[in-house]
């Protein structure tokens, strides 16, 4: 069994909301008037409406090698709980383990001195970290080159962007030898091309050098494709854990709850010149009867009811929608074009359907988004108009049900042998 790296026992974090809900260091000390100091320290009864629990005995461990999400609603309490793990803030009650060294990036510039240089904070950062400072030159020029930072190296880090502060921050951390690395949102400042690098950086400390990586984002994409596991916060309480897609999933549906799928007419983020809108969404199974929720591999009618507003006919119109998964990839889209079947001339009202013979998505709840063009100019769009719900079904016709969890989808195909 693996090593247990971090272990969370109970851990809970009271904030004072009359102090703006901070915490309390050696600066607030210096800071505060003699009064409030105290107040703090004599523990005077202050009001309990003034209190506010970020953390409510939260659990957890995390083993070495592995890589922790971590996923919730602003405010959910994922901030408080790396302050916590990283040690910038004590927990209230219960207990934090951790083995090894520690490095985080919670805020832009979190750990830099300003007016230093970059050059100049790789070294404090390094020794900071318990590193020598031949240890340090050894790793040097990999930090640069990482961060991008260029000539800029040797400039007061004040006067760098975000972006640069991140890039630097980042590439110290992961370059420092660190036995567990700690990464909030701050990720999301930098540039596309950094953070796929980032992403692909923190898998291979993961998975080639055994390192421990806790990761908070609001990119369900990122959190899919870099954790082995996630954790849930709502309200300062851990209310999920396990594998990540199910936990997301649960994440997600908590949104729109599966029994209360959004209506068409209930979108409000629709667009278009409204020639043709799209008024109503069914599911259908062979039998064209109405169902809640379609089957892998079976045979279904997705169902789009419309109507021109203005009561004239119109020509010429293109329908489509698309498919994305709980997360937000795309995965499939069709129009009526793609099999040469626009409609020549479209009636006031009726019914377009789209029949598969082998629906290929796997068990979830998926996105959907509409689209109607007439003559080539939009008509009706509709990003993420309703959600439909996929249950297990045997895909491959073999009397077996399917339930695979690694992919959204499924392939028809065939195999056989060849010399």
């Amino acid at each position: 069994m693996s090593e247990t790296i971090i272990k969370a026992s109970r851990v809970g974090k009271l904030y004072n909301l009359e102090q703006g809900g901070k915490y309390y260091n050696l600066r607030d000390l210096i800071a505060d008037s003699p009064k409030n100091v105290l107040n703090k320290y004599l523990k005077k009864k202050k009001s309990k409406k003034g209190n506010f629990w970020a953390l409510k005995n939260v659990s957890f461990e995390v083993k070495k090698g592995e890589v922790l999400g971590v996923i919730g609603r602003n405010g959910a309490g994922k901030s408080t709980l790396l302050k916590i793990l990283a040690r910038i803030v004590p927990p209230t009650t219960g207990k934090i383990s951790i083995k090894g060294r520690v490095a985080s990036i919670l805020e832009v510039g979190t750990g830099f001195h300003t007016e230093l240089t970059g050059r100049e904070n790789v070294f404090l950062s390094g020794a900071i970290l318990g590193m020598r400072k031949e240890e340090i030159k050894r790793k040097f020029d990999e930090i640069v080159k990482f961060s991008d930072i260029g000539k800029f190296i040797d400039m007061p880090v004040k006067r760098y962007s975000s972006g640069m502060h991140v890039r630097l921050a980042f590439s110290i951390v992961v370059h420092l030898d660190p036995e567990v690395l700690i990464i909030d949102e701050v990720l999301a400042v930098g540039d596309i091309a950094f953070q796929r690098k980032s992403l692909k950086k923190m898998h291979s400390l993961a998975k080639d050098e055994g390192r421990t990586v806790l990761f908070v984002s609001h990119s369900m994409t990122a959190v899919d494709s870099l954790c082995d596991r996630v954790i849930l916060l709502e309200e300062g309480r851990l209310v999920a854990e396990g594998k990540t897609r199910k936990v997301i999933s649960e994440y997600m549906s908590d949104y729109v709850p599966e029994d209360e799928m959004p209506q068409i007419g209930k979108v409000k983020s629709r667009s278009g010149s409204g020639k043709v809108r799209l008024i109503d969404f069914w599911m259908e199974d062979e039998n064209k009867k109405r169902i809640s929720t379609a089957m892998t591999g079976g045979q279904c009618r997705f169902v789009f009811k419309f109507l021109c507003p203005n009561g004239k006919p119109q020509k010429d119109v293109d329908f489509g929608f698309g498919i994305a998964n709980d997360v937000g990839q795309p995965l499939f889209l069709h129009y009526s074009t793609y099999t040469e079947q626009e409609l020549g001339k479209c009636p006031v009202k009726g019914k377009f359907v789209f029949s598969f013979d082998k629906l290929p998505l796997a068990k979830g709840v998926y996105k959907m988004g509409m689209r109607v063009t007439v003559k080539g100019e939009e008509a009706d769009v509709l990003p993420g108009a309703v959600n439909i719900k996929v249950d297990n079904g045997d895909f491959y016709k073999t009397g077996l049900i399917m339930d695979q969890s690694h992919s959204p989808m499924y392939v028809d195909g065939s195999w056989k042998f060849e010399k």
